[in-house]
């Protein structure tokens, strides 16, 4: 898969990831910063910027405008925010590349930031987070990470609060967008089909002669855990939800690979084995899979759950005794191989949509020193040992790397505490 990168002058980043058997193309402007660039007053305003780009900019003056625009050409348009990023993308027949490119840039040049817009977005945003936290399965990930980085910025939620969010001002905005939507921090891509000598030709006259400046860099984290934590959001809920987060690693960490095949072999499908024994075996959850995450200066292997209400004990114990074999015994060759073919398999279903290969560059140009292409993850994915897994799990699951966060009926931690004997 060939890509090309280029850097002007005035540090803006262009990624492109041609595909000639593509009828379509993807735009994308990734802004290097999230809810973890905020201070506690401005908790949610990356996520609603998100949201307030769209309301109207001084070419298209309306939500409307901008909609019916891309409604007419039947182009997709969104958008989200994490953490450390925030995107937007247009995707749509490959003729309407400038269209696209001069949609986007005006979203992020010229944007109204219209008071009156601001205060209706208000309420949706409100509900929004109020949706969420009608959700325990998305809800107990924001405990979790709450509890894994206590008055940190990495732990608060990416949406804000109600209390944050109807407090915004447009000049708060403004002053945002100042510290953050810089053209060194920023990194434009495109994928699919399109004419180069036209988006040359389009970088230069829209970003060409923006100017460079300063950006904000957001906090190192600061928080050292030394034992395991519980975290517990009371919930009147037919299903409990629960996660295990255990601190991991950042992105130039080299055990990252490691921790995938991991995450696999644990919690990667149906025949994984947290899969197999928690819920076909016994019948005691609906949902269980084994992630991995990445920050700047951290990052978290996560399991997560929802279990019966009246089992989660048993359900944690079972969890835990198969953290304890994955770091006490090594896998097999079978077994390793099958969760080697599992992530390739994966990825390379994934890599099939142009948006989804632009994400992996967007990620990968972002937040690596040096960009690795899918074959050379597959590359680096075949020479993993079962000995290389063991040592990652020995790294990972230790007490003082565990944080529990679970949503359910229940008012104490201390049937859980006792419970995460590593």
């Amino acid at each position: 898969m060939k890509y090309t990168k280029t850097v002007l002058s005035n540090g803006l980043t262009i990624i492109e990831i041609p595909s000639k058997d593509a009828e379509s193309v993807v735009v994308d402007i990734f802004v290097r910063t999230g809810s973890r660039s905020e201070t506690p007053k401005e908790n949610g305003i990356s996520h609603f910027l998100e949201h307030f780009l769209f309301k109207g900019t001084k070419k298209y003056p309306s939500a409307l405008a901008i909609s019916q625009l891309i409604d007419s050409i039947g182009g997709e348009m969104n958008a989200n925010t994490g953490k450390e990023h925030t995107q937007y993308f247009i995707k749509a027949k490959s003729s309407y590349m400038p269209l696209l490119f001069e949609i986007l840039t005006d979203m992020l040049q010229y944007p109204l930031l219209d008071k009156e817009e601001l205060e209706r977005e208000k309420g949706v945003i409100v509900e929004e987070i109020n949706m969420y936290q009608d959700m325990p399965m998305a809800q107990v990930e924001n405990v979790l990470e709450g509890a894994m980085w206590p008055k940190e910025s990495l732990g608060m939620d990416i949406a804000g609060s109600k209390k944050t969010v109807t407090k915004f001002t447009r000049e708060m905005f403004v002053d945002y967008m100042n510290r953050h939507y810089q053209t060194p921090n920023m990194v434009i891509g495109i994928s699919g089909k399109y004419n180069r000598k036209q988006l040359q030709a389009l970088i230069k006259q829209y970003w060409s002669k923006q100017p460079k400046r300063r950006f904000h860099v957001h906090d190192k984290v600061k928080d050292k855990q030394s034992r395991s934590r519980v975290a517990i959001q009371y919930k009147d809920t037919e299903q409990a939800h629960l996660v295990f987060g255990f601190k991991a690693f950042d992105y130039e960490d080299k055990r990252n690979n490691t921790a995938s095949i991991l995450s696999a072999i644990l919690g990667g499908g149906m025949s994984s084995r947290l899969f197999s024994e928690v819920r076909e075996r016994r019948g005691l959850a609906y949902y269980i899979r084994a992630s991995v995450g990445n920050y700047d200066g951290t990052g978290v292997f996560g399991i997560s759950s929802g279990v019966q209400v009246a089992k989660i004990n048993e359900a944690i114990k079972v969890i835990v005794d198969e953290i304890r074999k994955i770091r006490d015994l090594s896998v097999d060759a079978k077994e390793l191989k099958k969760a080697k073919e599992y992530i390739k398999g994966k990825s390379t279903l994934m890599l099939e949509d142009n948006q989804a290969r632009l994400d992996w560059f967007l990620e990968q140009t972002a937040f690596h020193k040096k960009i690795e292409t899918p074959q050379q993850f597959f590359d680096a994915i075949d020479k993993i040992t079962a000995k290389d897994v063991q040592k990652v799990a020995r790294d990972i699951f230790k007490a003082k790397n565990l944080t529990l966060a679970v949503i359910g009926p229940y008012k104490s931690d201390k049937q859980f505490k006792k419970l995460l004997k590593l």
